[in-house]
This record gives C-alpha cells, structure tokens and sequence, in this order.
C-alpha cells in the first residue's frame, strides 16, 4: 500500500469542499465549479489533474492523477462571482481563442506570411478580467479554508476582477505568448529568480494561448511574450519557433543561478486522456 500511496497524486487531496472562502470576492457560503480553461474556449474532455511538482525533474515517478469527465475543474469561488465576474467575460475569452486557433493553423498549413505573428481584435479588459479570475480559482480548496486577508499581491487582482479596471494600474504587468501543448497549466503564483531580478509570477496555459501576470515593473516572462495593456484593441501573439522551448513551464532556462519556488498545490496541470 505504501509504494501505491505514493503513486497517487497529492491533487486528490486539494479537491474536496462544499463551503468556505470565494477566492475572488471572500464571501463564506457555498461554492461553485469553475472550469479552467473556461468552458466555451476548448473542447471539452475527460482530464487528469496532478500537480506540476510531481512530474517535473529528471526522476519524476508515473502518478495518478485525479480524473475528471469534463474538463478541469476547481470548486473555490462563490456563484454570484463565477456567474457574474467570469461568466459574463468568458465569451470574450472563448471568441480570442478559437479565433488564434483559426490563425494558428492557417499559418502553419500554408507557411507563406512574410510575419511571424498572428493578430485579432479583442476587448482586452473583459479578456483579462477573465483569465485572472480563473488564475484566482484554479488552486487548491485549503484556501478556500482560510479567513481571507488583504494582500498586495493578491488584493489588486481580486478587486480588478470584481470592476475595478484600475486596481492594478499600478500594481501588475500583463503577458500573452503562443502555447503549442496539449495539456492545460495553472499556477496561481510563484516565485522566480532571473539574472538578480526576483518577481512573483501567476500562469494560465492552455492552446493556444499562455497568459501571466507578474508585479510591475519586475516581469519575467519567456522569450516572444508579448505585453498586455488593458487599453489594446488587438493581442498580437508570436509564432516565431525560435521561441517555442520557452513556451511552457518554467518559461526560462534555469541555468546558472537562475531558479523558481512554488507551493506544490497551486501549480496544477491537466492532460487531455481517451478513457
């Protein structure tokens, strides 16, 4: 049973709850499902969650993961926030997706732009809205266990998706990049160090898009990122393959005294599986 037991994803443990903290507006009472990647962005299917940390590195043993039969899904965040805050913006994102997923694949079949990027319009604050509040959501229910506290990190987050387009105007820069993978990467938030630069960082990922949220001024972010203003009309995303290795975690190299630290629990990803 021992040897079994460590087969077995830590995720198992950081899914079940039925009341506690909305991690977006702090409220006590019941909660939701939220699906990350939101509904409507991708196909749904079945799922298996495990944590980032179990299979990162070069030992990493096969696990377990938490299976679900439709779509990755996280229960931390009252009804009237997923409804209201992430419901109502959720088609913007579903509409930016599938339309970079249409372009996407036009430029790899036919190979003949002169550009390495590809473009669409989009309204960038109820896009943006969105994907962070699904950033929120997406990390394990002991935090929904926990009274809620202000924090500078988190609070201008929270209050930004809640209608407050200007909480983090000062506070966060934003970041898109072309994510050619399978399966589906959330971090709520880690640590990295860069060349003498540390920053916290935040990551949704899933096709074909990546989208990151760091402190101000201080973005680390993969090579061909490009930066989100909430003032765009247009999120042009770089197909250049000189940047793919970068695309997906942990965005850089991690040579010399470059690192990263995070809590196992808020890094979580989901593969796509047939039965």
């Amino acid at each position: 049973m021992g040897d079994f037991a460590k087969r077995l994803t830590e995720r198992r443990m950081h899914t079940e709850i039925v009341q506690g903290h909305c991690l977006i507006c702090g409220s006590y009472g019941r909660l939701s499902w939220d699906h990350v990647p939101p509904q409507g962005s991708i196909t749904i299917s079945k799922v298996e969650q495990v944590h980032l940390t179990e299979v990162m590195g070069v030992d990493a043993v096969p696990i377990k993961g938490v299976k679900s039969p439709n779509g990755s899904k996280f229960k931390t965040i009252c009804k009237a926030c997923n409804s209201n805050h992430l419901g109502a913006n959720d088609q913007e994102v579903a509409r930016v997706y599938k339309g970079i997923t249409q372009l996407v694949t036009h430029y790899f079949t036919y190979a003949n732009s002169p550009l390495s990027y590809v473009t669409i319009p989009f309204n960038a604050v109820r896009f943006c809205r969105a994907m962070i509040g699904h950033v929120l959501s997406a990390t394990s229910v002991n935090e929904c266990i926990r009274t809620p506290v202000e924090t500078p990190y988190f609070t201008p987050l929270q209050n930004f998706v809640m209608g407050d387009d200007a909480a983090i105007e000062n506070t966060h820069d934003l970041y898109c990049w072309f994510f050619p993978h399978r399966h589906h990467l959330s971090a709520k938030m880690f640590a990295c160090w860069n060349k003498g630069n540390l920053c916290t960082v935040s990551v949704l990922s899933f096709f074909p898009l990546a989208f990151s949220i760091t402190e101000k001024g201080k973005g680390i972010f993969p090579s061909g990122a490009t930066k989100v203003e909430l003032t765009d009309d247009r999120l042009f995303v770089n197909l250049s393959s000189g940047h793919l290795p970068y695309s997906g975690f942990p965005l850089i190299g991690l040579s010399g005294d470059q690192m990263m630290a995070m809590a196992s629990s808020q890094a979580i990803i989901s593969y796509p599986i047939n039965s």
